[in-house]
């Protein structure tokens, strides 16, 4: 099958667009990496753009994803704009399609890409560190390989199904137990609330750290002041 890169890349981030979503070149590239895996589950290992993806830049990565992706926007098939970086002076973009109908693409790819792809979209579209996550740790081409490595998707194959699991028949004597948990735990909501209130908070520099990969980067010097507030003790 013959596929018209650039117009995947504009199918690809019309789905977000519709979700209401921007694409940062990382999303966008490992969004590429999935169809290549998707294809190759169903066609012996054989990618659909044939390019060399390495164990590189948070995962798979490959430069042809970058050159192709700037041809995407030079010819008009998606639309970049920019945005300032607190860390650097660099030029960082996002990426977006607006269109009134889906790409005509969407129509040739068989279902079991754009099946998968429409999910992935909607799942991990606005978020980065759990689309990282799964590519790094749950694609069959990044297993067991090293930083470096060229990735065999050879490997690649369809994930077994989720197995039926029959719920157990309760006993009219444990379904009344279940409701005096239940009635325990409400009474209980002020002690609930609490615990919840005790979990670790994402303050504003974690949001900025987020912001600062979606960029493409992730090296940056931490900066900042502590104030502490408490009487002098001595030591000797």
């Amino acid at each position: 099958m013959t596929t018209n890169i650039l117009e995947l890349i504009q199918y690809i981030t019309w789905l977000a667009t519709e979700r209401g979503e921007v694409l940062s070149p990382i999303r966008l590239v490992k969004f590429l990496y999935l169809t290549d895996l998707y294809h190759a589950r169903k066609n012996s290992g054989v990618t659909l753009t044939g390019w060399p993806w390495k164990f590189v830049h948070y995962g798979p990565f490959c430069g042809e994803s970058l050159g192709t992706i700037k041809r995407a926007v030079e010819e008009g098939f998606i639309e970049a704009f920019s945005y300032e970086s607190q860390f650097d002076d660099e030029e960082h973009y996002l990426y977006k399609h607006r269109a009134d109908k889906e790409p005509i693409i969407a129509s040739s790819l068989p279902f079991y890409i754009t099946g998968p792809l429409q999910g992935a979209v909607k799942k991990w579209a606005g978020d980065t560190y759990a689309l990282l996550d799964h590519v790094y740790f749950e694609t069959e081409p990044m297993m067991g390989v090293q930083p470096g490595d060229l990735l065999d998707f050879s490997s690649a194959q369809e994930p077994e199904p989720a197995k039926h699991i029959s719920m157990k028949k309760l006993s009219k004597q444990k379904i009344a137990k279940g409701k005096q948990l239940i009635s325990k735990i409400r009474e209980n909501q002020e002690s609930l609330f609490q615990l919840v209130q005790e979990r670790p908070i994402y303050d504003d520099a974690y949001f900025e750290a987020l912001d600062y990969l979606n960029g493409d980067a992730l090296d940056f010097p931490v900066q900042g002041e502590v104030k502490i507030e408490d009487s002098v003790t001595k030591f000797d």
